[in-house]
C-alpha cells in the first residue's frame, strides 16, 4: 500500500471516528449510527469502543439506536454482534467497556453461564465476554466469538455471574455479554473430546 492511500484511509477513519463521537456527544442517533454504518475496516469496532469508552455515559438516544441494531443483528450472519465479536477479539475489557456505555443497562438477576475456551487461556487467567445460558450452545458460541484454538485442549466453564457482571444479553438469548473483572469464581466442568461432545 502506498504512502499516499494509507495517508487517505487514515484520514477518511479519523473522519468517520470524529463523526461518530460527535454524534454520541450531542445525542444525535442518525448520526451517530450513520457514522457507525461506515466501521467497515478490520478493527473499526475497537477504534470507535476506544473512542467512545472515555465519554463515560452517552444520551439515552444514542442508546436506544443503538439497542435496536444491536438486538436485531442477532439472527444475522453479518451483523453487528458478529461485526464486534471479530473486531474486538481478545480484547474482551473493551468490549465489555463498550457495550456498558451503548446498551441500556436493566436490573438484572444473577445467572448461571458457560463458556467454552482454550485450556491454555483458562489456566492463564484469560477468561473472554462471550458466555451462554445453555451449556449446550456454548459450543456454537464459541465457534462464532473465539480465535481458533492453538494447543487444541478446550474446556467448558461454569461461573455464577453476578448481575454487576452482565453487560448484555439474557439467559434465554444466544449470547451473554459478562464483563470478566466482574466475574466471581469460574470452574471448569468439562473438556472437548469431540466437535459435538463435551465430557463432563
Amino acid at each position: 500500500m502506498n504512502a499516499l492511500r494509507l495517508t487517505l484511509e487514515n484520514l477518511y477513519h479519523a473522519d468517520v471516528l470524529k463523526r461518530l463521537v460527535a454524534g454520541a456527544t450531542t445525542g444525535d442517533a442518525d448520526a451517530f449510527m450513520g457514522a457507525a454504518a461506515k466501521l467497515t475496516w478490520s478493527g473499526g469496532w475497537a477504534d470507535a469502543l476506544r473512542a467512545l469508552v472515555p465519554l463515560g455515559t452517552v444520551p439515552d438516544t444514542i442508546r436506544t439506536a443503538f439497542e435496536r441494531v444491536w438486538e436485531h443483528s442477532v439472527s444475522q450472519e453479518f451483523g453487528l454482534r458478529r461485526t464486534l465479536a471479530c473486531d474486538l477479539l481478545g480484547q474482551d475489557q473493551l468490549l465489555a467497556d463498550g457495550l456498558r456505555l451503548l446498551l441500556p443497562q436493566p436490573v438484572r438477576a444473577p445467572l448461571t453461564l458457560y463458556r467454552l475456551q482454550s485450556l491454555k487461556d483458562y489456566r492463564a487467567g484469560q477468561i473472554g465476554a462471550w458466555w451462554d445460558g445453555d451449556r449446550s450452545s456454548a459450543l456454537w458460541l464459541w465457534l462464532n466469538t473465539s480465535a481458533a484454538c492453538d494447543d487444541g485442549k478446550i474446556v467448558l466453564l461454569q461461573t455464577e455471574a453476578p448481575a454487576e457482571a452482565i453487560v448484555a444479553g439474557e439467559p434465554d438469548e444466544l449470547g451473554v455479554v459478562v464483563d470478566p473483572r466482574r466475574l466471581g469464581s469460574v470452574r471448569a466442568v468439562g473438556v472437548l473430546q469431540e466437535p459435538e461432545r463435551i465430557a463432563a
